[in-house]
């Protein structure tokens, strides 16, 4: 749309945005003078952007169409307000994820689950950048688009900070939003539900948060979860890790499961190395002493760390060698963190000081595998399971086994062994106490149950053949025996008590 405005023989039409100016002579003319042209747009309130060279064009040869003579400066766009994303989309493919794929591929980790920690920040909302406002032809400044405004909504389990501009995750879980208009409402789900067996064609499920599986956990398939884990079918040839309790509905068959990053031992070492880490305190201490005295600024670092091993700390490296030999005879699997802990306190040893440049590395690595043991101490996790055959089984608190029993099977417990059915073959380790049904059987290899010094073996039936062993002391049934229970007498010596 145009609008018109006349000056004699030169008319002027401004466009509705004033960016443009038009001139055209609505009778035939020969020539004009430039200067009536410049009057005309003048005249009109045309007074910026005027292209003279087109102008003076006009004016050589006036025309009966509309000649561009002027154009205004367009306002420019500013920039949107955006929610800047920091989890993937879950039907993200694995090409996008990778441009290059590894050599080994594993074609049952397909899963595209996505799930995040708590405290994991799920979101970050930018703020609008103003646009430049441009100028008419007319001279009137012309005011850019108003940017789009977007909005920060905190569903389940999420928490709006800054301001409303930044969300974070409550809860391990998976991480959604809904999008309503402007709005964008973001949640997290604690709980995954898989909805049939875990195979090949869901790939493996990892996810921070708790598992349910309302099916069978298939061969070769592996769910690791952060928190609970339940499931309500078979669990054949898999692995099965869970950072809280494990529940198997049905049976466990040469399949490994794991509640908490716990591993026998764990809560001794723990001991050792909460007495360790006070022992480094106080060396750290004297050192700062030592480096104020101008008569040991100049000794070698190392040096300085043997003689207080050797003189005021003598107990120290005892406790190191202890703790070594704890962490090497770990059944299970050990946490990062506990493993690279162990490393560095081979500094400790020998004349492995006398080559120590840092002691902050060493106080470091132990405070972070402290940490990690107690953590676990706090929230114990069990595994709860209606049968296992050739299994593995390890927790941070106790394993029930409810229904038939175990057969060739491993157990290795922080908490109690509970087991309602019978366990032929295998062997079980806890720090508490083992209750069993009925231990052993008259064919195949005997069991092993061993419990900690302070624990107690109670079996309602034996087999000739088991092994019972409280704390160091060992015994081996001699015939099949009925209720009995075994424990530590106050000598220190076995005792095997009948009934219970």
């Amino acid at each position: 749309m145009y609008i018109g405005m006349g000056n004699g023989p030169v008319e002027v039409v401004i466009s509705s945005d004033k960016l443009n100016a038009y001139v055209f002579v609505p009778e035939e003319v020969r020539a004009l003078d430039p200067e009536a042209v410049k009057a005309a747009l003048q005249e009109a309130g045309v007074i910026c952007g005027i292209n003279d060279e087109a102008l003076i064009s006009f004016a050589a040869a006036p025309q009966a169409q509309p000649v561009l003579v002027a154009e205004g400066l367009p306002p420019q766009r500013g920039e949107d307000e955006r929610v800047e994303w920091f989890f993937a989309a879950e039907n993200q493919t694995r090409d996008d994820k990778n441009d290059q794929l590894p050599d080994q591929i594993d074609f049952r980790d397909t899963s595209t689950v996505v799930s995040v920690e708590a405290g994991t920040l799920l979101a970050r909302k930018h703020p609008a950048v103003p646009g430049v406002p441009g100028t008419a032809v007319t001279g009137e400044p012309l005011p850019p688009p108003e940017p789009r405004r977007v909005e920060l909504k905190a569903g389940k389990n999420v928490e709006l900070q800054s301001g409303g501009t930044k969300a974070f995750s409550q809860v391990d879980g998976r991480p959604w939003f809904k999008q309503a208009g402007n709005t964008y409402i973001i949640n997290v789900d604690p709980l995954l539900v898989q909805k049939g067996d875990v195979s090949i064609k869901t790939g493996h499920i990892r996810f921070k948060g708790d598992v349910r599986v309302l099916g069978n956990v298939g061969e070769a398939m592996q769910v690791e979860a952060s928190g609970n884990v339940e499931i309500t079918g078979l669990v054949t040839r898999a692995t099965i890790i869970s950072g809280g309790r494990l529940v198997v509905r049905r049976g466990v068959i040469n399949s490994r499961l794991k509640a908490g990053s716990t591993f026998s031992g764990a809560r001794k070492l723990s001991f050792m190395l909460r007495d360790i880490k006070a022992g480094l305190e106080q060396i750290g201490l004297a050192l700062e002493q030592l480096q104020r005295n101008k008569d040991f600024q100049q000794v070698n670092f190392g040096r300085l760390i043997m003689t207080l091993l050797d003189t005021r700390f003598k107990n120290l490296r005892p406790l190191v060698k202890n703790s070594l030999r704890q962490i090497a005879s770990a059944r299970g699997d050990i946490p990062e963190e506990v493993t690279r802990c162990g490393k560095s306190l081979q500094c400790l040893i020998g004349l492995n000081p006398l080559t120590v440049k840092s002691f902050s590395a060493v106080t470091r690595d132990v405070n972070e595998a402290s940490r990690v043991l107690e953590d676990e101490a706090v929230t114990p996790a069990d595994i709860i399971i209606h049968s296992a055959m050739s299994a593995s089984l390890q927790c941070s608190g106790n394993v029930m086994v409810i229904g038939q029993g175990c057969v060739n099977t491993t157990i290795n417990a922080d908490g109690h062994v509970n087991i309602k059915g019978s366990f032929k073959g295998g062997e079980i380790f806890c720090e508490g106490n083992a209750e069993i049904q009925e231990l052993g059987s008259s064919l195949g290899v005997p069991p092993l149950v061993r419990v900690g010094a302070t624990g107690q073996i109670r079996v309602r039936r034996a087999f000739a053949g088991a092994i019972l062993q409280v704390g160091q002391r060992k015994h081996v049934l001699a015939q099949d025996m009925g209720s009995f229970k075994v424990r530590l007498a106050k000598s220190g010596e076995l005792e095997l008590i009948a009934g219970l």
